[in-house]
C-alpha cells in the first residue's frame, strides 16, 4: 500500500502498474479493496496545512483532507461547507467521487454541485485542471465516477456563509404511509434547510431545521436548538465483530418516493432483511437549476431526488450476507424501473445490462475516456469500469 506523497501521484499512476484509489475507506460494496493490486491512498488528517483560501468564498482543499478538517479551517474564517456528510473523516476527494449528499442538501443539492474545478491526474501522469469550461467532459465524468478517469488531486469548491445554530423540529409519524407523504411535503418546500427521516421497527421519524446565525428559542417540546450540528453526530459507523454492516443507498424522483419505499417495506418485513438489524434512512435532494448533468452521480435530471438508504447489519454468514446482497439487487432493479439511480459507494453489484439501462451512451464514453488517458489499469476491478470495456 502507498499513502501519497504530495509529489508522487504522476508517478505512481504512469507506472502500468494495477492500481486502486481510496480516500478513507469508507466504501460498502468493497469499492476501495484490492486484491494483489498497487492500493493509492491517502491519510486526511494530514492534509489540512494544505488548504489555501482563494478569495470570494473559493477554497483550494487537497482531495486526501478530510471534511472535519475543512469545515474546521472553514468556520474559523466565518465559512461552511454548503453541504456535509454525516461522519467527517472521510476524504474530500473521495465523497466527491461518489457524489456526496447529506442533511443540507434539501437545500444545498449534492457536494459535487458546489465544486468549481479540479485537478486530475490521468494513466500517463498527466495533470489538468477540469471545470465546466476546461476540458467540460473529463469534469463531468470525474465527479461521481468512482475514479474511474483518473486520480482527484485538488479540488476548488464554493463555500457558504456559516450559520452556527440549527434550529429542528422533530416529527413522530404513526405510520410509514405518513412519513412518505410528509416527506414528499417537504420536498415541495423551497424554505427547508435541513432534512432527515428514518424509519427503525415501528418507528417512523423525521427531522426539518433552519439554520441561523444566532439560537432560536424553542416554543415546543419538538424542537431543539443545536450548534455546529455536523460535529454533533461525527462519529465513526458502528462496527460488531458479529455482523457485516451492508449499506445501500438510491436515489429516485420525489413522485417515485411511495413506489420505492414500498418495495423496500415488503423486504424489511420478511427474510432475510427481518433477521438482520435494518434502518430506512430519507435524505432529499435539491440541485440548483443550472446543476451540471454529472455523467453517473446518483441524482440525475430530476430537479428534487429523495434518497433512500438500506443500511442493514447482518450476521457473518455467507448464505445471510448473500441473501441481503439478493435483495438489494431486486431492489436496484425497482429502482431502475423508476427513473432513479444508485449512490455508487453502497454494497450494490452492478452487471453490464443494468449499467447499461442506467448510464446508456456515457458507458462508451468512458471507456474511450478511460482508453484516451491510458486509464484502464486504475480502479479496473469496479462495476462501472467492467459495464463500460463490455458496452
Amino acid at each position: 500500500m502507498h499513502r501519497i506523497p504530495s509529489a508522487s501521484p504522476g508517478e505512481l499512476l504512469r507506472s502500468g502498474r494495477p492500481i486502486t484509489l481510496r480516500g478513507a475507506g469508507h466504501s460498502c460494496g468493497g469499492q476501495t479493496v484490492t486484491d494483489g493490486e498497487l492500493l493509492v491512498t491517502y491519510a486526511p488528517d494530514t492534509y489540512a496545512r494544505d488548504i489555501r483560501d482563494l478569495g470570494e468564498g473559493l477554497i483550494e482543499v487537497p482531495s486526501g483532507a478530510s471534511w472535519h478538517a475543512l469545515e474546521r479551517h472553514l468556520n474559523q474564517r466565518g465559512r461552511s461547507v454548503p453541504v456535509l456528510p454525516n461522519y467527517l473523516h472521510m476524504s474530500v476527494g473521495g465523497t466527491l467521487s461518489v457524489g456526496g449528499i447529506g442533511v443540507t442538501s434539501v437545500r444545498h443539492g449534492m457536494q459535487t454541485d458546489h465544486i468549481e474545478r479540479i485537478r486530475l491526474i490521468d494513466g500517463t501522469g498527466t495533470g489538468r485542471w477540469c471545470s465546466r469550461t476546461a476540458h467540460p467532459e473529463l469534469f463531468r465524468f470525474a465527479l461521481g465516477g468512482l475514479g474511474t478517469v483518473g486520480l482527484i488531486e485538488r479540488i476548488v469548491l464554493r463555500s457558504a456563509p456559516y450559520r452556527r445554530f440549527a434550529h429542528v423540529h422533530r416529527t413522530r409519524h404513526r405510520t410509514l404511509a405518513e412519513l412518505v407523504e410528509h416527506t414528499e411535503r417537504i420536498a415541495r418546500s423551497e424554505d427547508v434547510d435541513i432534512y432527515w427521516a428514518s424509519v427503525r421497527r415501528h418507528r417512523f421519524r423525521s427531522a426539518t431545521g433552519w439554520t441561523s446565525d444566532e439560537p432560536v428559542r424553542c416554543a415546543t417540546a419538538n424542537c431543539s436548538t443545536a450548534p455546529d450540528l455536523p460535529f454533533t453526530w461525527d462519529r465513526e459507523p458502528e462496527r460488531t465483530a458479529d455482523r457485516v454492516r451492508l449499506w445501500t443507498d438510491y436515489l429516485v424522483p420525489v413522485e417515485r418516493l411511495a413506489p420505492m419505499v414500498a418495495a423496500v417495506e415488503e423486504y424489511r418485513l420478511r427474510p432475510p432483511l427481518d433477521r438482520a438489524r435494518t434502518m430506512l434512512y430519507l435524505l432529499i435532494v435539491r440541485r440548483p437549476a443550472a446543476a451540471v448533468p454529472f455523467a453517473f452521480a446518483p441524482a440525475a435530471t430530476a430537479p428534487v431526488s429523495i434518497g433512500v438508504g438500506v443500511y442493514t447489519w447482518v450476521d457473518r454468514d455467507p448464505s445471510a450476507t448473500a441473501a441481503v446482497r439478493g435483495v438489494f439487487r431486486d431492489l436496484l432493479e425497482r429502482c431502475c424501473e423508476l427513473g432513479g439511480r444508485p449512490y455508487l459507494y453502497g454494497a450494490d453489484e452492478l452487471d453490464d445490462a443494468l449499467a447499461g439501462r442506467l448510464y446508456g451512451a456515457d458507458l462508451s464514453r468512458l471507456r474511450r475516456l478511460r482508453s484516451a488517458h491510458r486509464l484502464d489499469h486504475v480502479n479496473a476491478h469496479l462495476g462501472l469500469a467492467r459495464a463500460a470495456r463490455a458496452g
